[in-house]
């Protein structure tokens, strides 16, 4: 069973921390399954818009808890990668959803996806896109068996491999949002 979370939107300094779990992750995913997934630098820059701009959040076991995961959830996609069509249709794109690697494996990753398709279809957003490293194909398992479709892969990127879901409101998630702080329950 899915722990509750407690989602906060994401500060500036979180941003450092979002970067710090990714490279922790990147070597885990390298020593573990032999990918290359986040080895490439991201973009400071980029990261510390989205936080800015209020579309990355933080969750936590506890009210006001220490963060253990993060997911960033925004209205537009990358024209890099997306066609101007699909970019034409209302979608929420989720980047950089992590979860510390001691707490993995208890469904809060899922748990924060079934959260973003919930918001997007509340706000009237009827698809949740996301791109995949390209080359990592237990996370694209991953995805199709938290009912995305495989689109495509767009060759030439490292994340190209492109999904969307249906955003359904997903009943009885067990998360509580915060706003920009979560109090004592």
């Amino acid at each position: 069973m899915t722990p509750t979370l407690y989602l906060r939107t994401a500060v500036t300094a979180d941003a450092a921390l979002i970067l710090d779990w990714r490279k922790t992750t990147a070597e885990w995913l390298a020593a573990t399954y032999g990918t290359d997934q986040w080895s490439v630098p991201y973009d400071w820059a980029k990261v510390e818009r989205w936080v800015s701009e209020g579309h990355t959040f933080m969750a936590a076991l506890e009210p006001d808890g220490e963060p253990v995961a993060t997911i960033t959830s925004t209205p537009e996609g990358d024209p890099a990668l997306w066609t101007p069509e699909e970019l034409a249709v209302p979608a929420r794109y989720l980047n950089k959803a992590n979860v510390r690697r001691e707490y993995a494996g208890l469904g809060i990753g899922a748990c924060l996806i079934s959260w973003a398709a919930t918001r997007a279809a509340k706000q009237g957003v009827g698809l949740v896109r996301i791109d995949v490293w390209s080359t990592n194909h237990r996370l694209h398992d991953y995805y199709r068996n938290m009912g995305f479709r495989y689109l495509r892969t767009v060759p030439d990127t490292v994340s190209g491999a492109l999904f969307d879901l249906p955003a359904t409101v997903v009943a009885d998630l067990p998360v509580v949002e915060c706003g920009s702080v979560c109090a004592g329950s």
